[in-house]
């Protein structure tokens, strides 16, 4: 992994670490991939939403281009917001790798749905 990236990461994680939270969530998808999501969500600004979170990888085989996608759900569960985010980089084995996103918010969100869209196994190269 470039210097850049380990320092993108770094950041993204700091910064998130730091920020006051109002929700803190954790999914895991019932797959073979070994991958689960855990994220924060706070509100910043009038009508904003900010995810941030991590993907970690619990098997020997990493993943790339991951793809989270992110639901705001009201108090009877339909979807009021929407979005992706982009994982950074690549979530190594045993490893994780951040995410992050800002989305447009009606305000009217009770939780949210974070769930692992698409990855692709890192090939072997061989």
């Amino acid at each position: 992994m470039s210097r850049r990236a380990r320092r993108l990461g770094a950041l993204l994680a700091l910064s998130c670490a730091t920020v006051s939270t109002a929700w803190a969530q954790t999914f895991t998808p019932q797959s073979a991939s070994r991958l689960t999501v855990s994220f924060t969500t706070e509100r910043v600004g009038g009508g904003r939403v900010l995810v941030c979170g991590e993907v970690r990888k619990g098997s020997n085989a990493a993943c790339e281009r991951v793809i989270v996608s992110v639901e705001g759900l009201d108090e009877n569960g339909r979807v009021v917001s929407r979005g992706r985010a982009y994982v950074f980089g690549t979530v190594p084995s045993r490893g994780s790798s951040p995410f992050e996103l800002r989305m447009s918010s009606p305000g009217s969100e009770r939780r949210f749905r974070v769930e692992i869209e698409s990855y692709q196994f890192v090939s072997s190269g061989s």
